[in-house]
C-alpha cells in the first residue's frame, strides 16, 4: 500500500524545511516535488503553519509529558536527563528544525513554548539552588544532551553506551566542583588550591 499522502507531505516538508528553512520553503515547492497541485497540499494542511505544527508538536508534547513525569525536583538529575534524551531521540528528525531555524524559534506559539519548557527543565535541574551559576550549569547540561543530536556528521546515538556517555557528561556539568579520580572534590573545600599544590610538591621531593 502506498504511503498516505498526508504523511508524504509531512516527510517531504521536514526534509525541505531542514535544508531550505521554514520561510524559504513554499507550498508550491512541496507540491512541485510531490507532483501534485497546491490544492492537494491544502486539502491535508490548511496552511504551511499547520504543517509546521504537525512536525513540531509531537516533540513538544513529549517534552511536556517528560517534565510532568519529573515535576518534583529529585535528589539526582540523572533520571530527568535520561528521560529527556529518550524523548529527543524518539523525535530526532525534528530537533534540527527547532534548534537551528530562526523562524521556528521565533514562531509566536512554538517559540514561547520552547522557552517555557527550557525554563522548567532548568528549574528541575537546579532546585533549590537558584543562583546564576546553577542556572548556567543547568543550561550547559541541557545543551550536552541535545547538541550532539544535531552534530555534523551525525553521531551514532543508537548505542546505549553512547547515550550513557551523554547523560554522564550532562550530570558532570551540573556539579559545582570538579571531581577527582577518587570521587572527592578538588581542591578540598578547606584547602586552598595553592596550599594543596605546595603540599603536594613537598611530598614529592626526595627525602634524605
Amino acid at each position: 500500500m502506498d504511503e498516505r499522502m498526508d504523511r508524504r507531505i509531512a516527510r517531504l516538508a521536514l526534509a525541505r524545511f531542514r535544508v531550505g528553512g521554514f520561510v524559504g520553503t513554499s507550498i508550491a515547492d512541496l507540491a512541485g516535488a510531490l507532483g501534485v497541485s497546491k490544492a492537494a497540499i491544502y486539502y491535508h494542511y490548511r496552511s504551511k503553519d499547520a504543517l509546521l505544527h504537525r512536525l513540531v508538536d509531537p516533540l513538544l508534547d513529549a517534552i511536556d509529558a517528560c517534565i510532568q513525569d519529573h515535576h518534583q525536583p529529585t535528589r539526582t538529575a540523572r533520571p530527568l536527563l535520561s528521560a529527556y534524551l529518550a524523548v529527543l531521540l524518539a523525535h530526532r528528525e525534528a530537533i534540527p528544525l527547532i534548534a537551528t531555524d530562526v523562524a521556528v524559534l521565533n514562531h509566536p506559539r512554538i517559540g514561547p513554548r520552547l522557552r517555557a519548557q527550557n525554563q522548567q527543565l532548568q528549574s528541575l535541574l537546579t532546585a533549590p539552588d537558584t543562583s546564576p551559576s546553577a542556572r548556567l550549569r543547568a543550561e550547559a547540561a541541557l545543551g550536552a544532551i541535545w547538541r550532539p543530536l544535531i552534530a555534523q556528521p551525525p553521531l551514532d546515538l543508537t548505542d546505549p553506551t553512547h547515550q550513557h556517555t551523554l547523560v554522564n557528561a550532562a550530570v558532570a556539568t551540573l556539579q559545582p566542583s570538579r571531581p577527582s579520580p577518587t570521587g572527592d572534590s578538588w581542591p578540598p573545600p578547606n584547602r586552598p588550591a595553592r596550599r594543596a599544590r605546595v603540599e603536594n610538591d613537598a611530598q614529592s621531593r626526595p627525602r634524605p
